[in-house]
């Protein structure tokens, strides 16, 4: 018997690089930033506030480096979709930036003290960096302490008043009508009870964190299975057991959610609560130049309240889904 050998196999081929295009909009994206730089170097201001030649190169750098990363996402896969995520973004922030210096700087269509161009802008962020760092700071301070003293007190009342039916006929009919009343109205009480301003000043932040957290810590307890509960009794679980094991850990979806509520209140509160003589922070600093009409620097804090408000939420969101990471796969984050 004749056996034919087999047939020789070619050579196999080298490993090909995959290849990733990023979305279609990525080309108009990096236009339109290509476009704002472009105009923004060329065209000359109507309104002589500040160079334009700083600004134009910022926006040219941005084009160079969004144009890096769309390189870069063509080999990259894991790039590619954090690209892709982004470009109706930066097609949006794109064409509001051409808009804002076209109708300003270049234009003068919208003129000052009520409107500012990029390029006067950017005038305010460095002339006043010093003053808008530190201002930064004590509002930071100031927002970080009352909120973990607002949020720690609204966790304590919920939980007492979740658990405890006496807590809850003595605490609900108070929680229910000084909770709602907003910050601002208590500023003539603030003032006589509290020895310092910047006393006065967290017990406003706190305040207007407390309501939210503690409504929902008694809501999220109130709404765990008793199920939990009786199968924890017949296993021997002490009271203190089922309070910290059984119904805060259920009751957390909720914590968080007055958490993320309290935040947003806390930064209304803020404002409020620097207008109490604090000398220093971004609502005294925003009160300070709307005084003067500077509006510019007025726009700059808002910026800079926006940046720390975004930076905390994020941060906040973070520790929820560390902390909650059980929880993705039952609900639809």
């Amino acid at each position: 018997m004749t056996t034919t050998a087999a047939p020789p196999r070619a050579p196999a081929a080298p490993n090909s690089v995959r290849r990733y295009p990023p979305t279609p909009g990525f080309a108009a994206a990096w236009a339109l930033w290509a476009t704002t730089a472009a105009l923004t170097l060329a065209l000359p201001d109507r309104l002589d506030a500040a160079d334009p030649t700083v600004v134009g190169a910022l926006f040219a750098a941005w084009t160079v480096l969004l144009a890096a990363w769309g390189v870069y996402a063509y080999r990259s896969r894991a790039a590619t979709f954090a690209l892709r995520h982004r470009v109706p973004w930066f097609v949006a922030l794109a064409a509001w930036i051409l808009f804002w210096e076209l109708s300003t700087a270049k234009s003068g269509w919208l003129k000052p003290p009520y409107f500012a161009s990029p390029q006067h802008m950017l005038l305010v962020f460095t002339q006043d960096a010093g003053i808008l760092a530190a201002s930064t700071w004590h509002s930071l301070v100031l927002l970080l302490t009352g909120f973990v003293i607002g949020a720690v007190g609204g966790l304590a009342i919920g939980i007492a008043v979740g658990w405890s039916r006496v807590a809850a006929y003595w605490g609900l009919p108070v929680l229910h009508s000084l909770g709602p009343v907003p910050a601002p109205t208590l500023l003539p009480v603030v003032l006589v009870l509290f020895p310092t301003t910047y006393s006065g000043s967290v017990f406003i932040v706190a305040f207007g964190v407390l309501f939210p957290v503690a409504v929902l810590t008694r809501a999220g307890i109130a709404g765990v299975g008793r199920g939990y509960f009786d199968v924890a009794q017949t296993l021997g679980a002490t009271p203190r057991f089922l309070i910290w094991r059984v119904a805060v850990p259920g009751a957390l979806p909720s914590i968080f959610t007055g958490l993320f509520m309290g935040l947003g209140a806390s930064l209304v509160a803020l404002v409020v609560a620097e207008l109490l003589g604090v000398k220093n922070g971004l609502g005294w600093y925003i009160q300070w130049t709307k005084g003067w009409a500077a509006y510019p620097r007025m726009y700059a804090a808002i910026v800079i309240m926006a940046v720390v408000c975004r930076t905390l939420m994020l941060i906040l969101f973070r520790i929820r889904n560390r902390v909650l990471a059980w929880e993705k796969d039952l609900v639809r984050w």
